[in-house]
């Protein structure tokens, strides 16, 4: 489960960026993709030898990414990179799985065919990536099969309520590397998506699209503890 850079915030040229957007930047992508995991105690002269910067700019980066609920802060206290909430999962996945499903069969009904094709091909992509473990070009061809599916929905008002739930939910972008068996389950399901479509059956691809989503929730679920924070299966 996760996206590309045009689901991330908007930033200045590279030329243009102060040392704290480009250290915001690279913290906000390292606890989206998992590499900071949820709970993770942080320090700032870690962080500042890890991006070669100095204190001030990791400072103000981590302040706005607490504004953004990605880090959570305490005086006097440890830094920690922000739990998950398992009550945000529960409700942003059944939107999403609302939404996708919706997507789905307006995608099928406008040229299944033809969506079809780009579904396979963004298949194609993201089972080549997992060959190699290659988990960031995994997420961003899973990305390009479900906007491939809004696209051919052809809906701008439903476009726009799907990016941001799908905004809201780059937060829990850790499936391929940390939940078992995410990855095998991700193939069957698209499968399942991509024979319905090929079919041109709006309610199968319907059907297809809500169960993807909503499993997708659930196999996250299973590595969050009460607290949101994820088990450790080792």
């Amino acid at each position: 489960m996760s996206t590309p850079a045009d689901s991330m915030p908007t930033l200045a040229p590279a030329s243009y960026r102060t040392k704290t957007e480009i250290v915001y930047a690279q913290l906000r992508e390292q606890i989206l993709s998992g590499s900071l995991a949820p709970g993770q105690r942080i320090t700032l002269a870690a962080l500042a030898k890890q991006l070669q910067v100095s204190v001030m700019p990791i400072r103000e980066a981590i302040a706005r990414l607490e504004q953004e609920g990605l880090i959570t802060l305490a005086p006097h206290k440890d830094t920690h990179v922000a739990d998950l909430s398992v009550q945000d999962v529960t409700q942003l996945f059944d939107i999403r799985g609302a939404l996708e499903a919706l997507a789905a069969r307006l995608a099928a009904q406008n040229g299944a065919s033809a969506c079809a094709e780009r579904l396979v091909e963004a298949e194609r992509r993201m089972r080549a990536a997992y060959e190699v473990r290659d988990f960031q070009s995994m997420a961003d061809a899973n990305w390009a099969f479900h906007r491939a599916i809004l696209s051919a929905a052809a809906n701008p008002h439903l476009a726009r309520m799907l990016e941001d739930i799908w905004g809201r939910c780059f937060r829990f972008r850790l499936g391929y590397k940390l939940i078992p068996g995410r990855a095998e389950s991700t193939f069957a399901e698209h499968a399942a998506i991509i024979a319905a479509m090929r079919d041109g059956d709006a309610a199968a691809v319907e059907a297809a699209a809500q169960r993807h989503v909503g499993q997708a929730a659930q196999d996250l679920l299973k590595i969050l503890d009460s607290a949101g924070r994820v088990v450790d299966r080792s």
